[in-house]
């Protein structure tokens, strides 16, 4: 019954999606979304309850569907940091590409809106996105390329945004797996630069503490560094058995996971949490981490 009703569900965001990506959202109506699933509009709304709760589910969709790959390759242990971003970026690519009408009328939406009509939701994905790319800017680079983060982080976004226009609106015989190859080296050369020249960040570590969230005595941490932190610390214990450090440090891989989205899984939060709970080794960074990651509980919203 439970999987009849997620098939459902399911059926009711691909449909609005079409419609959406044709007309608009504001110009498409739950009537027409039900008619086309062809259902009633009151089954429809006892699934969703109005239709800013389906444009959200729809998004969460749309993230989760481009996610699930992404960090699939993340946790490919025989892969080289450098390989793990290039495939990323071609995965990023093809999905853009794959939901590319849809996208574009969303893009026209937001375009034509005030800034504080922007659902919060998007805003505070900001944060997220700024620490995923850090870690991995250390874990390709090394801790001195940190300094430059704001400055590759805007470079990266903006160079990105015009790849993807090129995708939509040319015709273009460039592949997405040639972009991606050409992408990585743009930034291998960037980087190169920076590291030969070292010339004073244009985004100074000042105006990046306006990025990042303050905790109360920890400013500029958050649960991604620490997850990475205590992953370090199990790698280098030799007191802990084999198999309890491998179930540690898969329990942090699925935490980390759930955190870099917009919209992480309660349930898997609190599971992988209590998974940790067990090891009394990490009770000091388990405590805090319990800490930060509740300062992200208005973004755990589940796709259920």
């Amino acid at each position: 019954m439970a999987e009849r009703s997620v098939d459902k569900k399911e059926q009711i965001i691909k449909t609005a999606m079409q419609l959406f990506a044709v007309k608009g959202s504001s110009s498409t109506s739950m009537q027409e979304i039900a008619e086309l699933c062809g259902i009633s509009k009151g089954s429809l709304y006892l699934v969703f309850k109005s239709k800013e709760e389906l444009k959200r589910s729809i998004y969460i969709y749309c993230f989760r569907m481009i996610r699930d790959p992404l960090l699939r390759e993340e946790q490919e242990s025989r892969r080289t940091p450098q390989e793990k971003l290039r495939n990323q970026i071609e995965i990023l690519l093809h999905h853009v590409y794959e939901l590319r009408e849809f996208l574009q009328r969303q893009i026209q939406e937001l375009s034509g809106r005030e800034q504080t009509e922007v659902p919060d939701w998007l805003r505070n994905s900001n944060l997220t996105l700024f620490n995923w790319f850090q870690a991995k800017l250390e874990s390709l680079y090394g801790k001195e390329i940190l300094p430059y983060t704001g400055d590759l982080c805007l470079i990266a976004h903006g160079t990105i945004s015009s790849y993807v226009r090129v995708m939509f609106y040319q015709e273009t015989p460039i592949s997405i797996a040639r972009m991606a190859d050409h992408l990585v080296d743009l930034l291998n050369i960037m980087v190169s630069g920076l590291l030969t020249r070292h010339p004073d960040p244009l985004i100074s570590s000042s105006i990046l503490s306006g990025w990042m969230e303050v905790h109360e005595g920890n400013q500029r941490r958050n649960p991604l560094q620490l997850i990475k932190e205590m992953k370090d610390l199990l790698s280098a214990s030799t007191a802990i058995p084999p198999q309890a450090k491998e179930d540690m440090l898969e329990s942090l891989t699925i935490l980390e996971g759930e955190v870099l989205v917009p919209h992480p899984r309660r349930a898997i939060i609190q599971g992988m949490l209590s998974n940790l709970r067990t090891f009394p080794e990490l009770a000091k960074e388990l405590e805090e981490l319990q800490k930060l990651i509740t300062s992200y509980k208005n973004n755990l919203c589940a796709f259920n």
